[in-house]
């Protein structure tokens, strides 16, 4: 009995002290600059745009992240949101470009009638066309600049910013035209020509605006001709000369058409 009360003692020594302990932890929270809310709305708002133009971002978000909290459903205030995102993607960084991708999709997550949705939009979609690689590596932000960047189009079709969307989405699109063509180059090199017509046929099909398709065109002719195709290797020459008599690979098309004509 006395070892029963010992312990019943010692557990509610315990206990007490626990409690005691976790009272006196209250939640500490960030202090305010008491300049702060010594500011309007628009007082917040343009420190934070002068600290953004002279690339302080980190003073910017400290305004505007005080404007965002005191003002959430001003209009200001959500301009304010919008404008940390940009802090963030300013910065440029890998470990910033994942943060200002979260915070435009917040924005949009929390304000999606918002007149600057399509902005945010647009963003998620650069902050992925900002970390593309180059043709000749990984493609996997590529890809997924193109998605993000249809997504807006499709989702804001008649948004101001389309034109800006599609200049950037033709950008990406060519980077992974290009780098089939790398591919089919290889196995060009190799002499593998079943292996590069599928390639360069694939590039016709999948990327009808990509801006080096006289090359492409080329490409095909010099692999149909080394696989023994040579009626379709004509084909392909003739169409570099008649849809791009100014390309560097028209007088080449040329030279190779009398090849196979005296062949």
């Amino acid at each position: 009995m006395k070892k029963t009360a010992i312990v019943f003692v010692a557990a509610l020594a315990l206990a007490f002290t626990a409690c005691h302990s976790s009272g006196a932890r209250r939640p500490i929270r960030p202090r305010v600059d008491p300049e702060l809310t010594k500011l309007s709305k628009e007082q917040l708002f343009d420190r934070g745009e002068e600290q953004f133009a002279k690339k302080k971002y980190e003073h910017a978000r400290t305004y505007y992240s005080y404007l965002y909290e005191a003002h959430p459903n001003d209009p200001l205030g959500r301009r304010a949101l919008l404008r940390i995102a940009d802090t963030y993607y300013a910065q440029g960084d890998a470990v910033n470009l994942v943060e200002a991708q979260y915070k435009y999709r917040d924005f949009i997550n929390r304000y999606p009638g918002s007149d600057h949705a399509d902005y945010a939009m647009l963003q998620i979609g650069m902050v992925a066309y900002k970390q593309m690689d180059s043709p000749d590596r990984d493609q996997q932000k590529t890809h997924e600049a193109v998605d993000k960047l249809e997504d807006m189009i499709k989702t804001f079709p008649n948004s101001p910013l389309r034109p800006e969307a599609e200049k950037k989405l033709q950008d990406a699109l060519d980077q992974l035209a290009r780098h089939e063509q790398i591919v089919a180059h290889f196995y060009m090199k190799r002499r593998m020509w079943d292996a590069a017509i599928a390639r360069l046929n694939g590039i016709v099909d999948s990327y009808p605006n990509y801006n080096d398709r006289d090359s492409v065109f080329y490409d095909l002719g010099t692999s149909l001709a080394g696989k023994g195709r040579k009626a379709e290797a004509r084909l392909y020459f003739e169409r570099v000369i008649s849809e791009f008599p100014k390309s560097e690979y028209a007088g080449k098309a040329k030279r190779r058409l009398d090849e196979l004509k005296a062949a």
